[in-house]
């Protein structure tokens, strides 16, 4: 399938169909964005003006299990609406794959079903406000999201402006009131013995997007009397009951509500049953009247459930019969249950430390991690290693990089559209759907939110520590972080840009007109620039995301403002000087794309013509072009006072407006997606994660992620990394490590390996091409190459009585010896040719392991031969140490990264280590790719708890 519509949408596949449209998923072609397409099958009844009135308020629609709706159009006679594309599967699909599911999961769903649905049927939405019926809740319509929580999808329109047409009415989830079948309390034919076929209705478009149950040969054949009854919050509940009736239970449950059997207690417990049963019944009076109630009856289900009072008698019980049972002596079962249900639990908690910490919220990670690793007793055993581990990772002291550290998460209402950081790095300034969320990035709270227009183009900017300008619903707006209060307001807004100094602001609407420069403290219009028939380049649709293809910036200190516009031409704007406008690219120019910025008098640009990427410097003083590139690719560019920043493919690099020398600021074989930089550090994003870079362009940290990294802010030591599928965002800090430092070196020289002399006197950078040699102080000893390099075998670094030398070994059995003190080759000599098959085995004390270079390495008792585990194959095991209690194995990848694994003498990982090179004694030796090697010792679980204990510490 490859079909355009609107011009905008290109059609990748058809996901699903039903009564009441065809869903597809498609690409934004110039957001390069998954978006939902639901083509709706009717002919709608409503007026155009109502129906965009209410798709207006669907927009407005902010909650973590509802997606997002963008827009509707209308293309070719058929109504589209435009949704968020949400990882994952629809529940339907592990139902046909006969796949259950734990009771416990059931309810986590069921919860946060119920809490979109609460949020749906509230009567706050639009005006005047009102709620929306979704009136097609089934498996099909819940996404299992890749982090294990639900997503309802695909409520629809219609009812919400009255229409009489019931769409998706799903066989088996169904209401009696889909059918227009009235059991109500009261009604004549609602509560009669007889039974209704769903098919007579004849009233509803009919989804049976399963084959249908076999029908029983007694039923009464004579339908309750007909009575059209509109679905409302009730036929929800119905439908939400049903749904939950299949997850539980496996089996879709009867078309016919008088059909449908309670589940039993041997597929759910009875307080679960109750509730489905209730959520059920065929007269919606009986049912629960709203969805919190419901959500109330799965909240006390615990404390309700007969069995948990029972268990708490038991429990008396057995506490009263141990203390006999200790007396006497037979107190053994009733401690191993403790002490199973104690592992249990820490396991439980090691495992959301571990997902606390993948989400990047260190606090949460130790205080769970802690809470895994008790001070052992009789009934509580010693921490299981996961939960050893998870402490560790929560805490991060073997990462002792000067680097960029995860440090807390922040929950925003919606997936944010634009985040910009405060100059201090203090608080982020947040746009979502319909509002700015300012958030402490000391404590990750929210401080303020406050309503904003729908455009996502405008974003947020600061001018100054605690003023924020964005697009609010009365237009362009000033916030007083502090105080809570908006300071001024101006015209309605698309696009801000704000002056380097802070001390002006410059906004336009999307329809053009005028363009108007404020002072951002007064709120007063300093300048003003007619711009006639010329509209600024922004989508018609611009709720989605900022584009950032269209160029509207300020220079320094706000006297210039440069501008780009739909008919493809390009003008620089002098605000105190009429006559010195300057119109860089004529109208008609077909350019596209456009991305620059102000470095002093200078303005550097880009833009796409036939395919065609351009860049170009001018100098605005002299109206002349000082640069200009082009290529078969796309110029990523952006200046301020510290430069210009141009970016292509895995390239980013500050460019001299004048000479044109470029300084690298990245060194990645990725390609970069988005960068941010704030003079001293960088930070860019790549498919599936991000990484920091220094001043040098040396890496100093590298992250993977689950969602897309779309929103970078850097400053003064404070990092925030967003999504555009996650309301979720990274809070990162600054890390400074100096303490641990060992020596630092010019990390331009290229080596696999590092080692520490015996009396650490000295270490030894090396690899198959050289050595080089420092003393602790920095000062560089020798620098060595060798000589047929593409003819050595391996190198071995070696401490022994003697002293510490380096072994190369040649695959024609040569060896040299470099001697670790002064760099000398003081012996050669021949040894038997080795085994070029690559079948490493590495002996020590206790142990034998054999490493093949393609292979799972295997260890082996050293006396009795006896296999005791297989290790990591991910990567080629370089070294493996025994030190005291702990085993340490050393790992080299294939793009020349190395990092070790602690292990306990059961060869259960306690902890990863990143960039370990060397393990001398109870000390753990990091070489940094930013040039410093450092050293650290081997943590016990007590300094660990100490450390988790005092936040101070961490």
């Amino acid at each position: 399938m490859s079909e355009i519509i609107a011009s905008t949408y290109e059609l990748k596949e058809e996901i699903g169909s039903g009564g009441g449209g065809i869903v597809y998923l498609a690409e934004h072609l110039r957001l390069n964005k998954k978006v939902i397409l639901k083509a709706d099958r009717r002919t709608s009844n409503a007026r155009p003006e109502l129906l965009r009135r209410e798709v207006d308020v669907l927009k407005e629609l902010s909650h973590p299990y509802i997606p997002k709706v963008y827009d509707y159009f209308t293309d070719n006679g058929t109504v589209y609406t435009v949704m968020d594309f949400i990882e994952g599967e629809s529940l339907d699909k592990p139902l046909k794959r006969g796949e259950k599911f734990s009771q416990q999961q059931v309810i986590v769903w069921a919860k946060q079903l119920l809490q979109a649905l609460g949020y749906l049927h509230s009567p706050v939405h639009g005006d005047p406000p009102h709620g929306f019926v979704h009136s097609d809740i089934k498996p099909a319509n819940l996404m299992l999201t890749p982090r294990g929580n639900i997503c309802l999808i695909d409520f629809n329109i219609a009812l919400a402006l009255g229409e009489e047409n019931v769409i998706g009415c799903s066989a088996g989830y169904a209401s009696p009131e889909h059918y227009g079948l009235d059991y109500s309390s009261g009604s004549t034919g609602g509560m009669s013995s007889s039974v209704y076929d769903p098919e007579m209705a004849g009233t509803t478009n009919l989804i049976d997007d399963e084959p249908p149950a076999a029908v029983s040969t007694a039923r009464v054949t004579q339908p309750p009397p007909y009575k059209r009854v509109r679905p409302d919050v009730r036929s929800d509940i119905y439908s939400t009951g049903a749904t939950l009736y299949h997850l539980f239970s496996g089996k879709r449950p009867s078309r016919n509500a008088l059909d449908v059997k309670p589940l039993s207690s041997d597929t759910v417990s009875p307080q679960i049953s109750a509730i489905i049963k209730k959520a059920m019944e065929p007269d919606p009076d009986r049912r629960y009247q709203t969805a919190e109630e419901m959500l109330e009856a799965f909240e006390q289900l615990h404390r309700n459930d007969p069995r948990t009072k029972r268990l708490k008698r038991a429990r008396t019980a057995v506490f009263s019969a141990a203390a006999l049972l200790f007396v006497v002596g037979i107190g053994t079962t009733f401690v191993g249950l403790k002490r199973m249900q104690a592992s249990e639990n820490s396991l439980r908690l090691a495992e959301y430390a571990e997902n606390a910490v993948e989400s990047g919220d260190m606090k949460l990670a130790a205080e769970l991690a802690l809470n895994a690793v008790p001070d052992s007793s009789l009934l509580i055993p010693e921490p299981a290693a996961p939960a050893k581990k998870a402490l560790a990772d929560a805490l991060g002291v073997y990462d002792i990089s000067d680097s960029f550290k995860s440090y807390m998460t922040a929950k925003l209402p919606s997936a944010p559209l634009h985040i910009t950081l405060s100059p201090s790095g203090k608080t982020a300034a947040c746009l979502c759907s319909g509002a700015v969320v300012i958030i402490d990035t000391d404590t990750s709270q929210i401080i303020g939110e406050i309503p904003a227009s729908s455009t996502a183009q405008a974003g947020t900017c600061y001018a100054g520590e605690n003023t924020v300008l964005f697009s609010g619903t009365d237009g362009l707006t000033a916030y007083d972080v502090k105080s809570g209060k908006v300071l001024w307001t101006g015209a309605g807004t698309t696009l801000i840009s704000t002056a380097e100094n802070a001390d002006r602001v410059a906004a336009v609407h999307k329809d053009g007109g005028v363009a108007r420069v404020y002072d951002t403290k007064s709120g007063k219009v300093e300048f003003s620039v007619e711009l006639g028939e010329l509209r600024p380049d922004v989508p018609d649709i611009d709720s989605f995301v900022d584009t950032d293809n269209c160029i509207f910036e300020l220079n320094a200190d706000g006297t210039k403002l440069a501008m780009s516009f739909s008919d493809g031409s390009l003008c620089v704007y002098d605000m105190l000087d009429p006559e010195k406008d300057f119109r860089i690219i004529p109208s008609g120019s077909g350019n596209t794309r456009y991305q620059g910025g102000f470095n002093g008098c200078y303005f550097a640009f880009s833009f796409v013509k036939d395919d065609i990427a351009y860049l170009a410097v001018v100098d605005c003083d002299k109206k002349t072009q000082t640069l200009g590139f082009n290529a078969k690719t796309y110029y990523t560019v952006s200046a301020d006072n510290s430069g210009v920043l141009v970016g292509e493919y895995d390239i980013l690099i500050r460019l001299d407006p004048v000479t044109g020398d470029q300084t690298p600021l990245v060194n990645t074989t990725k390609d970069i997606t988005r960068y941010a930089s704030d003079g001293n550090y960088t930070l860019v994003a790549f498919k599936g994660g991000f990484m920091f870079f220094d001043s040098s362009a040396n890496l100093i940290s590298e992250e993977e992620t689950m969602y897309s990294a779309d929103h970078l802010c850097i400053k003064n030591g404070t990092a925030v990394i967003g999504s555009r599928n996650s309301p979720e965002i990274r809070i990162m800090k600054l890390d400074d490590c100096s303490e641990y430092e060992l020596l630092g070196y010019d990390p331009k020289y290229l080596h696999e390996e590092a080692r520490i002399s015996n009396d650490n006197s000295t270490v030894m950078l090396f690899s198959a091409f050289g050595f080089r040699l420092y003393k602790l102080s920095g000062e560089l000893i020798c620098e060595h190459t060798f000589d047929d390099s593409h003819e050595m075998y391996d190198q071995q670094y070696i401490r022994d009585a003697s002293g510490s030398y380096l072994k190369v070994l040649y695959k024609d059995g040569r060896t040299l010896k470099c001697d670790a003190a002064n760099g000398r080759v003081t012996e050669t000599g021949r040894e038997t040719a080795p085994d070029l098959s690559l079948n490493e085995v590495l002996l020590t004390e206790n142990y034998r392991v054999e490493a093949p270079m393609y292979d799972m390495p295997e260890v082996y008792d050293i006396r009795t031969g006896d296999k005791l585990a297989e290790l990591d194959d991910k990567a080629y095991l370089t070294y493996f140490t025994e030190s005291g209690e702990y085993i340490i194995a050393q790992y080299m990848t294939t793009d020349n990264k190395y990092y070790g694994v602690l292990m306990d003498k059961g060869f259960n990982v306690l902890a990863e280590l990143p960039w370990l090179c060397d393990v001398k004694n109870d000390e753990l030796i990091f070489d940094y790719p930013s040039g410093h090697i450092r050293r650290t010792h081997i943590y016990s679980l007590d300094e660990h708890k100490a450390i988790a204990a005092s936040p101070a510490e961490r």
